[in-house]
């Protein structure tokens, strides 16, 4: 509003001091341009990744601006200033799961408006990260931000830092250590909620035992790519705490989808098919051991473990979701106005109370259809379904004006990628059938690292376009050609 009155002033009563301090601030302005556009998109955008993990606690720690969103900004505008031809070797290719991606977000948006909830904070913000808008954004621009492999090591640096904090912050929090945890906020138990639970910078359970499983699986992946001693050893500590802060979180969810997630993976290839069955018995003893040695801790993992509160929240908000489906399956109630309209649908059932009045219905999937109606629903799962597809397949897409026939994926960086997203969409499917899992930092990490594996669907590598501009692409008899990937 200051530059505003500034600049009318300028227009109405031009005068030198005015002029001068126009010139002065295109000045601030060129050179501020000038710095982002020497800065490493990679890191900006990295860092923008680490900053989500307080996204919504800002003030909390006395900042009055959300870091996380501003190092995002940052990062679209380095982007741009730098040119995507200079900041990246490939080139972004719409497809029509951008289309869907746009659609998807677009219903959302307007059934918003309508409710008249996108205008509101809550509103906006859960359609920017919980639909998301923001997600959807870096699941399109991961392969110009992590092109290469030098991009992709410097985030599996990055998530891997991610999880150690997440891991470590959950374990001192599981022990009850929380003078040693940081920000100090965390240990408050006047602010957020699930106080005695390993909930971390988030305030929030189910967010944080997801993140910390990224990590591990992120610690996993660094095991095969990292040859220094020190950095496998960082590697299995990460792994360690984050399955320890995971049980700490006390969330029937994240136990469920993380040993889901961890499971399967292993289960497919035979390297660590061997293995399975010794780390799930190395995790057992583990953990009867934890509840043997602490009585404290045991009978908060029991007690937990047979709380009859979150199931009941999850049959009414569930039940309440499938009604206004039922009598409104169209449209919805309007994106984000399940919380406002909930008691209106809320029925005695036999055997158990009516909880869960205003609050989130504890299903994903639930919540879309009975916010934006069945189509609106439809279009997410599309858009969901489309990016798991393209980023977990193992055949690689026909390039835009390349040859027509394709081969199967036998660049050796991805198949560890495919199986670590094959484990944290698994994790994701479970939890997201049992909570809202409305946290900025868990469905980012999810859409970006599809985005990274979908990269030869949705981009180009630069010198193939160049090479296929100077010279025909051909195909001996039998031979089967296969792009490169960067």
């Amino acid at each position: 509003m200051h530059l505003l009155h500034f600049l009318a002033q300028l227009v109405q009563h031009p005068n030198v001091t005015n002029l001068a301090g126009l010139v002065g601030l295109g000045l601030v302005v060129l050179a501020a341009c000038y710095l982002l556009s020497r800065v490493d998109p990679v890191i900006a955008v990295v860092v923008a990744i680490a900053l989500e993990l307080f996204s919504g606690n800002w003030s909390l720690m006395g900042i009055p601006i959300p870091l996380d969103r501003l190092a995002l900004v940052v990062a679209l505008a380095v982007l741009v200033l730098k040119g995507p031809r200079w900041a990246s070797d490939r080139r972004l290719v719409v497809r029509p799961l951008h289309l869907v991606l746009l659609t998807a977000a677009a219903w959302a948006a307007v059934s918003g408006l309508i409710a008249e909830t996108i205008t509101g904070h809550v509103g906006l913000f859960a359609f920017l990260d919980r639909f998301g808008l923001v997600p959807f954004v870096m699941f399109c621009l991961a392969p110009l931000f992590f092109g290469n492999e030098r991009q992709r090591k410097i985030l599996l640096a990055t998530l891997m830092a991610v999880g150690l904090y997440l891991g470590l912050t959950g374990t001192l929090e599981g022990l009850h250590l929380y003078k040693l945890v940081f920000p100090r906020y965390i240990a408050n138990p006047n602010v957020g909620i699930q106080w005695g639970r390993a909930r971390g910078p988030f305030l929030e359970s189910t967010g944080d035992g997801f993140c910390a499983f990224v990590g591990a699986v992120a610690a996993a992946i660094g095991l095969g790519c990292w040859r220094s001693s020190w950095a496998r050893r960082l590697c299995l500590l990460t792994i360690g705490f984050d399955g320890a802060t995971m049980f700490f979180t006390l969330t029937r969810s994240v136990w469920i989808g993380g040993l889901v997630g961890a499971v399967v993976p292993m289960l497919m290839t035979p390297k660590t098919r061997r293995i399975v069955v010794p780390l799930l018995m190395a995790g057992l003893l583990a953990v009867v051991t934890t509840l043997a040695v602490s009585p404290t801790i045991r009978t908060e993992a029991l007690g937990r473990a047979e709380a009859q509160s979150p199931v009941w929240d999850r049959q009414n908000t569930d039940l309440a979701a499938l009604r206004i489906i039922e009598e409104k399956p169209l449209t919805g109630v309007g994106w984000e106005n399940f919380i406002n309209v909930s008691a209106n649908y809320m029925r005695q059932q036999p055997g158990y109370p009516i909880t869960g009045v205003g609050i989130e219905v504890h299903n994903v999937f639930l919540s879309h259809a009975a916010e934006l109606g069945i189509p609106g629903l439809l279009l997410w799962l599309m858009a969901f379904g489309g990016a798991v597809w393209r980023g977990l397949s193992r055949k690689w897409p026909r390039p835009p004006g390349g040859p027509s026939q394709v081969g199967t994926d036998t660049e050796p960086w991805r198949e560890p990628w495919r199986l670590g997203g094959i484990a944290i969409v698994l994790c994701f499917l479970v939890i997201a059938n049992l909570v809202p899992f409305s946290e900025a930092l868990p469905n980012m990490l999810l859409w970006t690292w599809l985005g990274i594996l979908a990269a030869p669907y949705t981009s180009t590598a630069r010198y193939l376009d160049r090479a296929r501009r100077t010279q025909p692409v051909t195909a001996t008899p039998g031979q089967q050609l296969q792009p490169a990937y960067l």
